[in-house]
């Protein structure tokens, strides 16, 4: 029965109060349908969000260990040129730092 209707049923059909009692019920149905299948792709974005989360996670954190290798790497540049630069002088000093470079 629609809504705005009493609950008067006289003069209405058994026959067209199972009609409309299989109509409330396939309604019903469609309903829970719906949630069940909203309730599923919710699970699937939850677990979407959650790989690309850890995907973005595991970026940051890369970079941030190369970071702190190129670092390391930049310091070690740096004594090198300081030690090739040596002695202003001593023109063959950047040659015997250059020898005695480990490889």
């Amino acid at each position: 029965m629609g809504e705005g209707r009493s609950d008067n049923f006289d003069g209405v059909s058994t026959d067209r109060l199972k009609l409309e009692l299989q109509e409330e019920i396939h309604m019903k149905d469609i309903v829970q349908l719906s949630v069940l299948e909203i309730r599923h792709k919710i699970a699937e974005l939850e677990a979407q969000l959650k790989n690309e989360g850890s995907e973005w996670k595991t970026r940051y954190e890369t970079q941030l260990e190369l970071n702190d290798q190129l670092e390391k790497q930049i310091i070690s540049l740096k004594e090198k040129m300081e030690k090739i630069r040596g002695n202003p002088l001593d023109r063959l000093s950047s040659i015997r730092v250059y020898e005695q470079m480990p490889v």
